[in-house]
């Protein structure tokens, strides 16, 4: 059972690589270190580091404009991909899908090299 939740845990990890690597591409280092120092500082905080705690509700706080969506979203995608994984985890037959990430990771670059740009209709008077 240790061995499913491991898999899991790798899925996840996995992921959240996959999902730093499109926000980098798509959004900026800038974002990318935002939405990690949110994330360190969260970690910290809900283990009990007050001044980790305080570091995190100044930076959240002090997001600008620009950065606010961005870093929502990054956080908001990486749920939605966790549980992803924690469904395909569950509905694996005997969790050994699940514990090859690979194949996750080659589903989700097909699908990242098959995005296409989608533009608003414009509008007629």
């Amino acid at each position: 059972m240790n061995e499913q939740y491991s898999a899991l845990r790798s899925n996840v990890s996995m992921l959240g690589k996959v999902l730093g690597e499109t926000i980098k591409d798509a959004l900026g280092e800038h974002i990318l270190d935002r939405v990690e120092t949110i994330r360190k500082l969260s970690k910290s905080s809900r283990a009990g580091n007050e001044a980790n705690r305080q570091e995190l509700l100044t930076t959240l706080q002090n997001l600008s404009n620009d950065e606010l969506l961005p870093v929502a979203r990054a956080f908001s995608q990486f749920l939605n991909l966790a549980n992803t994984a924690e469904q395909y985890h569950s509905i694996s037959p005997k969790g050994e899908a699940a514990s090859n990430p690979e194949v996750i990771a080659r589903t989700l670059r097909k699908l990242k090299t098959n995005r296409t740009s989608t533009t608003q209709p414009s509008k007629k008077r």
